[in-house]
């Protein structure tokens, strides 16, 4: 077995907006958990919301905490269940969020996403960078339910990418879009922009983006039309460009009141809204429409399933990512990596930290 370092470097978040790299224990794995040295780590868009403490007792559940979840990196030590599993030192991996506990109806299901024991540790729940500790750390401790192996071809930063991925891919399945169907994809941050990439390699027909600035001119080079809601009626664009139809499938990705709202109107009769943006405030809906049209909303929390589907999909360039991997910085330069990110400056859209170095 190899011997790991007693300590290792994390970001530690000790309250709202309050953060530094520490030095705190490595982690040791349960039996069917795996310690993985984390490559890359990147900053996803909940992230800031948890440092921000936009969910009180919940996401995290208390203080000290190391957050991060969009991760990869390379097993170096295993639990006696995880080796029997035929997980190694060396393999290459990375990891999604959610592990279910297993046992309950949902898990059985494979929909361990909304694991019916959430929270619960002691019955085996864990969801890594939002209550259980995560990925901004030299060493991450992950159960194997929550990792996969990443190709020898493909390098550990793209794959580290592999967690939104799959989750853009869940929204759009779950929009029952079929080849050749048109989509609008309201929000053209990193999910709308993998949504893009993953309607294009599903087959769309015309993919419709409605953002603005810098980030719409980014999906119209993935191949979306855009829409810049700054300046056009969303809802009105979309039935000037489908003879007043509208479309099958909408992705709601900007999570605003006002982008459901309108994603209710811009699908068509018998249309879904597949939604993965969460708005502050509850929409107000167009339930008649929605009734008597038979408009379905369909609600996606993460990626159960979707993270080797990803994996092949990138492996055989089906979507290529690079466009979206925009910056890199050591973990210790956190503060200015999140700066960039919220800010959006220089373009930023992925942006990745090295918690051992770059």
């Amino acid at each position: 077995m190899m011997q790991l370092p007693k300590e290792m470097d994390a970001l530690v978040l000790k309250g709202v907006r309050d953060f530094s790299i520490e030095t705190v224990p490595v982690p040791i794995p349960d039996a069917d958990e795996v310690i993985c040295k984390v490559d890359t780590t990147f900053i996803c868009g909940t992230d800031p919301h948890i440092i921000n403490g936009d969910f009180p007792n919940f996401w995290p559940t208390g203080y000290p905490f190391i957050p991060g979840h969009e991760w990869s990196g390379t097993i170096v030590q295993t639990g006696k269940r995880a080796s029997q599993l035929g997980w190694n030192e060396g393999d290459r991996v990375c990891g999604i969020s959610h592990c279910g506990c297993g046992y309950c109806e949902m898990c059985l299901k494979g929909r361990y996403n909304i694991c019916l024991n959430y929270g619960n540790e002691n019955k085996g729940h864990r969801q890594y960078g939002h209550y259980t500790p995560g990925a901004y750390a030299q060493y991450m401790r992950s159960s194997v339910k929550s990792i996969f192996k990443v190709p020898d071809d493909m390098s550990l930063e793209y794959a580290a990418c592999v967690d939104p991925l799959s989750i853009a891919l869940y929204t759009v399945k779950r929009s029952r879009m079929q080849p050749g169907d048109d989509i609008l994809i309201l929000g053209t941050g990193p999910q709308g922009l993998m949504a893009i990439l993953c309607a294009k390699a599903m087959g769309a027909g015309r993919i419709f983006a409605a953002g603005n600035g810098e980030r719409l001119k980014k999906a119209e080079e993935l191949g979306a039309i855009p829409i810049d809601y700054r300046v056009e009626d969303v809802v009105e664009k979309i039935k000037d460009l489908t003879n007043g139809r509208g479309v099958p499938a909408v992705l709601e990705c900007a999570g605003t009141s006002k982008s459901i709202t309108q994603a209710c109107l811009a699908v068509s009769k018998g249309g879904v809204v597949s939604v993965i943006g969460i708005p502050h405030s509850d929409p107000s809906l167009p339930l008649k429409r929605i009734v008597l049209e038979e408009v379905e909303i369909v609600g996606n929390r993460a990626n159960p399933n979707t993270a080797q589907p990803t994996i092949e999909l990138l492996q055989n360039k089906r979507i290529d990512l690079t466009p979206l991997m925009t910056h890199r910085f050591a973990l210790k330069d956190f503060g200015k990596a999140l700066d960039i990110f919220e800010k959006r400056e220089d373009g930023a859209i992925k942006v990745a930290t090295k918690p051992n170095g770059l």
